[in-house]
């Protein structure tokens, strides 16, 4: 595990080792022994989403308006090569599993790749969003392609097996909501950075200059946060199987993993939509100001020299992030009071249902009254937070389910196919974007009809709700609640207590 301070945790609750012969089958949920991380711990592996955050809300708000509308790059070719990400991602990402689980080194089986993919992650992404000079339009797509594969493929390098860690830092159903509150919060901050760093230099920076400058920027954090958690972070060698599984068999373990396993096919679907719903207001946000807003209305307010010093696009640009951010910070606090007393299913519903509908809240606003959308996103950002926050506490619930019943685990496998799902909302949300550009008859820089107006609007808000909707339905049949989750950690003690009565300490 991580430092010297997880250490110091009651052996009853990690998964491998013997309950108490005092905790029997029986006992009432509220009375296991509890398992408090220290803050050290929880802060130190946290730390790495900084930079892995970072660069995605980079990708994501930037990525499509600067390679389609700046660039030129026609939309159903940026659609195209969303696509074929994600394809790759198909073989990519189950693949990692197998090999961060069947790893072997003094290191531990997931921090050598730290070392590997973070400094992979950071070289691609500068070249993503550096094209050589002079390179526009149908161009680009070559140069699009292969640094966005580069740039995924080494994400996987590295972010596999660091979301593969997360279950072995607490077994207790709680502390799990407090490693995902940590981790995205944290996250978060990543995630401020990599959306306003290129929209403050775009106030005083050419284009092609900021992305090179933002790239960069994001590129020194990925490195530097990844060796944070790489130094302070420790693996238990007692969760390590002594054999390794062969390729095949691993493969195929992975792969029927959400077949065999309800409680994570259920997941992993919800999971899907909750990344497309978040991923399309954050990727079509710049379009929207630009197009679907012809003033900010505070034009004769004492804020119109700023305005009109910034021009009505990019103030608005900057206000969103900041409204959007100031939701997922406002809320923070509250998702996390109401998860220690609420059960998560229920909090990942609500969830689901705030964001398509706040969302949707884009066709009640005229078209001359663009800082109303700076409050709207206000409300946006605190139902993204519930996305992003509960799957991770909710996500390391399934394996213990999967322990249960099957006699296994495979964490690395399931967080292959965890970052596949989470890579394929993003990309199939980027590459929806780019086809329904095309369909709604979207021109760069120029003003667009009503059609494309509403279009545009259906995008950010109409979409997501739809989506939203399905998932809240999908995820009201998930069938690990706290008490259920319990019951399943009380009968893998009991399994444990009678392994270990029967063969002696290992």
């Amino acid at each position: 595990m991580a430092t010297d301070g997880a250490d110091r945790r009651d052996a009853s609750a990690r998964p491998g080792k013997a309950a108490p012969a005092a905790v029997p089958a029986a006992q009432p949920a509220d009375t296991l022994p509890p398992v408090v991380l220290p803050v050290a711990v929880l802060a130190s592996y946290a730390v790495a989403q900084f930079g892995l955050s970072a660069m995605n809300t980079l990708v994501n708000t930037q990525i499509p308006f600067f390679y389609v509308d700046t660039l030129k790059l026609p939309a159903a070719l940026f659609g195209w090569v969303m696509l074929i990400g994600k394809l790759w991602d198909a073989v990519t990402d189950p693949l990692m599993g197998h090999i961060t689980d069947n790893t072997r080194t003094r290191l531990g089986r997931r921090r050598p790749y730290f070392l590997v993919g973070a400094p992979l992650l950071a070289f691609f992404t500068f070249l993503l969003f550096s094209p050589p000079d002079g390179l526009t339009g149908e161009a680009l797509f070559p140069w699009l392609l292969l640094t966005f594969l580069g740039a995924f493929t080494a994400r996987t390098i590295f972010e596999t097996p660091y979301q593969a860690m997360a279950p072995d830092l607490t077994p207790d159903y709680d502390q799990r909501t407090r490693v995902a509150t940590w981790r995205v919060t944290i996250g978060n901050l990543g995630d401020l950075t990599g959306a306003l760093v290129p929209m403050l230099l775009l106030a005083t920076v050419a284009a092609r200059t900021t992305f090179q400058w933002s790239g960069a920027t994001v590129a020194a954090i990925i490195v530097a946060t990844a060796l944070v958690s790489f130094l302070r972070v420790r693996e238990r060698r007692d969760l390590v199987p002594v054999e390794r599984t062969p390729l095949i068999d691993d493969l195929k373990q992975i792969l029927t993993f959400p077949i065999r396993n309800r409680p994570a096919r259920i997941l992993i679907g919800s999971y899907a939509c909750a990344v497309f719903a978040s991923t399309l207001p954050v990727a079509v946000f710049r379009f929207v100001n630009k197009y679907v807003f012809t003033a900010t209305g505070l034009e004769a307010t004492p804020l119109g020299p700023l305005v009109e010093a910034m021009g009505k696009a990019a103030f608005l640009d900057v206000g969103v992030i900041l409204a959007y951010f100031t939701g997922v910070f406002v809320s923070a606090p509250l998702w996390a009071r109401a998860l220690r007393t609420r059960d998560k299913k229920h909090g990942y519903i609500f969830a689901f249902l705030s964001l398509g509908i706040c969302a949707s809240g884009i066709f009640l606003i005229p078209r001359d009254l663009g800082f109303v959308f700076l409050l709207l996103n206000m409300l946006v950002g605190a139902g993204a937070l519930g996305l992003w926050m509960l799957p991770g506490a909710i996500g390391p619930d399934v394996l213990e389910w999967e322990e249960l019943h099957h006699g296994s685990r495979h964490e690395g496998g399931f967080y292959g196919i965890w970052m596949l799902v989470q890579k394929t909302g993003g990309g199939i949300a980027l590459f929806a974007m780019g086809f329904l550009l095309n369909a709604i008859g979207f021109v760069p820089d120029v003003d667009q009809g009503p059609e494309t107006i509403q279009g545009l609007r259906a995008l950010y808000g109409a979409t997501p709700l739809l989506v939203t909707v399905f998932a809240a339905l999908l995820f009201s049949r998930y069938p690990l609640t706290r008490d259920a989750y319990d019951d399943v950690r009380r009968q893998l003690d009991a399994r444990r207590a009678a392994e270990l009565e029967r063969d002696g300490p290992v």
